[in-house]
């Protein structure tokens, strides 16, 4: 997974990349809110692969990223985007409406 942070002027602040399971990776929100009250971040893209190929977002992915997005508001910080990325497709949370 990348986490990309974005100042107000949509400038790259950080990027971090996070290691999961072959087959599943937690969506490391706590550290997330961390580095986003460190680099003074106003926004956050985050993306991951799903290794099987298939770019359609997982029951946990949607959760997930609905539950980011919540706390995320509530410190004034927008997630621009949550992405799946398969084999040669790349799925936006946000155009699916879950943000």
């Amino acid at each position: 997974m990348a986490v990309a942070y974005l100042d107000p002027e949509w400038r790259l602040l950080a990027l971090r990349h996070v290691g999961g399971e072959r087959d599943h990776l937690a969506l490391p929100i706590r550290s997330i809110l961390r580095d986003v009250l460190a680099w003074e971040a106003a926004r956050v893209v985050v993306a991951h692969n799903h290794p099987s190929g298939d770019a359609e977002p997982s029951d946990g992915d949607r959760a997930g990223t609905r539950q980011l997005a919540q706390l995320l508001r509530a410190i004034d910080v927008t997630l621009v985007d949550h992405l799946v990325i398969g084999a040669g497709v790349v799925t936006s949370l946000r155009m699916r409406g879950a943000l």
